[in-house]
């Protein structure tokens, strides 16, 4: 039997999923092996290259999905042959891991089909219960799918190794250290399919984003404003007024022949029972019920699940190309939602403000920003 560790045997596809150790990172790895047994011709195979913080994570992250996989087995789709796990690890908010994870990719895959960056944090400190009993009174759908009683640290950072410099920690570990891979992995991915696909959020609030704070230091709510910047690259980076900006960023001018043009895709897993939070464990049940409550009474995106959460990035990671194209996947807000009966739907999400002068004049700021920050550190960290 095929040793479905094995990281030197040649597969036809490869995946990447950054933060798979637990929660929906773990269930985008589980829920790509699945679908790609049972949407791909039978004699495709798949390696899925996970990350997590530690070796110790990596080693009992790939004992679950050996687990998973013996199940898919038993279920007659002969996962063991056609799937295989790489592991890796990387601290996103050092940036020295990362250059050190690029390269490893580099040298040991011969291409990236999609790279699904999951991995994240928030600066949450707690909730404030009377906010939240507050809103849970007034509009129960709303208060669980817009929370607005989440307490969160201002002004966290994060040095870099050697520098003496730091940047926004959330900023660093949500965009930034992604960010920085993906241009470093250009290489594999335009060999392979050519998708980066980000994790963002129902909670990618324009109001909690600014372009004079493009790090969200000075943001009240550092998470959103992470994830609204998520939003405004992926949608924006295809634009005329960013493409001096994004064609470096995606290498464009050193596109060789027969290689793909790398796209980014913006998705989000609707509302998980997973907390950034820590919470007792009654009130995890608390949480949970409160979701399935608001599904009952029609919210299209408590998805409740993670594996139901991952729907979105691991639809946009499988699609086919003709289908990516008709239905122009890379400009949209894709989420994971599900219906009262709990049976998953895929939902374009609207995304507040996008469209016009302004939207066009945001997107080229942010991507002037990004590209001169990250050419600034390449020069720090590498010379």
């Amino acid at each position: 039997m095929a040793d479905p560790a094995a990281t030197t045997l040649h597969t036809d596809n490869y995946y990447l999923v950054t933060g798979a150790n637990g929660g929906l990172g773990l269930s985008i790895a589980k829920r790509l092996c699945r679908d790609f047994l049972l949407t791909q011709p039978s004699d495709k195979t798949v390696t899925i290259i996970f990350t997590t913080r530690s070796s110790r994570k990596s080693t009992a992250t790939l004992s679950t999905l050996l687990s998973y996989l013996a199940t898919l087995d038993a279920q007659g789709h002969a996962a063991t042959l056609r799937v295989r796990f790489s592991t890796a690890q990387v601290d996103l908010t050092d940036l020295r891991s990362v250059i050190a994870l690029a390269k490893h990719l580099n040298h040991t895959f011969p291409k990236l089909d999609a790279v699904i960056f999951n991995a994240g944090m928030g600066a949450f400190l707690g909730i404030d219960w009377l906010n939240a009993f507050k809103s849970l009174a007034l509009n129960w759908v709303e208060a669980v799918t817009h929370p607005t009683y989440k307490i969160q640290a201002v002004g966290r950072v994060i040095t870099q190794a050697g520098t003496g410099e730091d940047l926004g920690e959330i900023f660093c570990a949500n965009v930034f250290g992604h960010y920085y891979l993906a241009h470093e992995v250009l290489p594999l991915l335009r060999k392979g399919l050519g998708r980066v696909v980000w994790i963002s959020s129902l909670e990618a609030y324009a109001w909690a984003y600014s372009e004079k704070d493009l790090e969200g230091r000075a943001a009240s709510h550092s998470y959103e404003s992470s994830k609204r910047l998520t939003d405004v690259l992926a949608l924006t980076s295809d634009l005329k007024a960013t493409k001096p900006w994004a064609d470096g960023f995606l290498g464009e001018q050193q596109n060789a022949d027969g290689e793909r043009k790398v796209k980014l895709f913006t998705c989000h897993p609707g509302i998980c029972a997973t907390s950034m939070v820590e919470l007792p464990l009654v009130l995890w049940y608390c949480m949970t019920l409160a979701f399935y409550i608001a599904r009952w009474l029609g919210s299209p995106w408590h998805s409740i699940s993670t594996e139901a959460g991952a729907n979105s990035a691991v639809h946009l990671a499988l699609i086919g190309e003709e289908e990516l194209k008709e239905t122009k996947a890379e400009r949209k807000k894709w989420g994971s939602g599900s219906d009262r009966a709990g049976r998953e739907v895929l939902k374009i999400t609207e995304v507040e403000g996008e469209g016009g002068e302004e939207w066009e004049a945001l997107g080229r700021e942010t991507w002037r920003q990004m590209e001169e920050l990250r050419v600034m550190w390449k020069k720090r960290l590498e010379g």
